[in-house]
């Protein structure tokens, strides 16, 4: 919001933004007020109370705020730089480092309710990333330590190297051979504005042969808790999220409930599906190894026959029909893309009793059939931010274009608006029937050109 409101002034336009008074808060919105070349923005400060239903007591602020000439410090302007941080953060022993990273834990409860939160952690103890421990992580990549993964890297827009993902990957837990996997999520997008209350923050999975180098699982219990590489992989993204990105909980991240998986990190069963990898399907070479990965904005159903209408047939209850997918998706309009997971035996099914030979049929299939009405599109609370995206489409292309937009309110248009490739469709997990299906915002970069 408070970006929104540097964009507003920025154009001339008096703005004021209303924020809880909290001290960190304060500290928040002028860092980045600074890093967006106004000095400073005018605020009215209310209680810490999501259920504060006026703000009459707060009008004559508003109205003064809105109103009052510019101050000198208002009226400047320039490019702020903040400080570079030093690169040895501490020196001590192993509880010391732990104390350290861990931080005050007073620091953040604005409430009796609230519990502390550690500062660069996610809350469990971390490896201390020595000198030798990053030297050593720093083999899994032909890179240079001050290589830039990411050049501002939100909320704080923060300059994030290869180093720094690195001493990240130190801390979670990671053996050298993940790194790569660790620096392609931290290129394309580490989990740094969590969606808000649902059950996975960031999802993020691998395709192609290095899921097999490293070991990752892509069987039974795969989104479970157990295995190494998936664990450790996941945690460090979330780790470069806090210390890469700056995110705060509570403060820059602040939900009511929040996510109980930051980042689930798995692999793709490539060789028992019965489809060729989503890294093909989406141009990548055969061999090669890519990351899928983005913010599951909406939810995410684990793995069940999840049905939506009662089944008719023997086979409809072990794998469902593509018509109860479709309506499940429809539920995930929101995020802007759709994911479906299938074990290999519910894909072998849906290939030969379905007739979908490849990816790129069902996915096409599940964009002309997971539709709501015009009326329905064009009412959306969220269709104030995908309405300029519609109307930029070409007329008549594969994608929710005006063409659209000009049909009966009672039409029927596809919910996901950029195509067919907004369904993502993974194969993974053990032997038997089930699918899940969610909503993510996601995008894909090679593994292999971190390595």
């Amino acid at each position: 919001m408070g970006t929104l409101l540097v964009q507003i002034e920025q154009r001339g336009v008096p703005a004021v933004l209303e924020s809880w008074d909290v001290p960190d808060l304060r500290r928040i919105a002028k860092d980045t007020f600074r890093l967006k070349g106004v000095p400073e923005c005018r605020q009215v400060w209310t209680p810490p109370d999501p259920g504060l239903t006026s703000i009459a007591e707060y009008a004559q602020d508003f109205i003064d705020a809105l109103t009052k000439p510019l101050t000198a410090e208002e009226a400047a302007s320039g490019t702020y730089k903040p400080p570079t941080p030093p690169r040895i953060m501490m020196t001590g022993t192993y509880d010391e480092i732990q104390a350290y990273f861990e931080g005050d834990l007073s620091r953040y409860p604005v409430t009796a309710s609230q519990g502390p939160i550690a500062w660069m952690t996610d809350g469990l103890p971390i490896v201390p990333p020595t000198e030798e421990r990053v030297a050593k992580m720093m083999t899994g990549t032909s890179r240079s330590p001050d290589e830039v993964v990411m050049e501002k890297m939100i909320p704080k827009e923060k300059m994030v190297t290869v180093e720094k993902v690195a001493i990240n990957a130190v801390m979670a837990g990671c053996k050298p051979e993940y790194l790569p996997v660790v620096l392609a999520i931290s290129e394309i997008a580490p989990p740094v504005s969590y969606p808000g209350d649902s059950s996975s923050g960031a999802m993020y999975f691998v395709s192609g042969p290095i899921a097999k180098e490293i070991g990752m699982n892509s069987f039974f219990c795969v989104t479970c808790p157990g295995n190494p590489a998936n664990e450790s992989i996941g945690r460090a993204a979330t780790l470069v999220g806090i210390n890469g990105g700056g995110v705060e909980m509570g403060l820059t991240n602040a939900n009511r409930t929040g996510n109980p998986i930051w980042s689930l990190t798995f692999a793709e069963a490539t060789s028992r599906s019965p489809w060729e990898g989503m890294g093909v399907v989406r141009g990548y070479g055969a061999n090669e190894s890519v990351l899928l990965g983005g913010s599951c904005t909406g939810f995410f159903v684990p793995l069940n026959t999840g049905e939506v209408a009662i089944p008719t047939t023997f086979d409809e209850l072990l794998v469902s029909s593509p018509e109860n997918l479709a309506e499940s998706l429809k539920t995930a309009r929101k995020t802007g893309g759709g994911l479906v997971m299938f074990t290999p035996y519910t894909a072998e099914k849906w290939k030969n009793d379905y007739g979908f030979a490849t990816i790129k049929e069902l996915q096409d299939w599940l964009w002309d059939n997971t539709t709501w009405s015009v009326a329905e599109l064009k009412s959306w609370y969220w269709f104030y931010g995908r309405g300029p995206r519609i109307a930029a489409n070409e007329r008549g292309s594969r994608t929710v274009n005006p063409d659209h937009l000009d049909l009966p309110d009672d039409a029927q248009v596809p919910v996901f608006i950029n195509g067919p490739d907004d369904i993502t469709i993974v194969v993974t997990g053990g032997d038997g029937d089930g699918w899940g299906f969610g909503g993510w915002t996601f995008k894909d970069t090679s593994i292999d050109k971190w390595r």
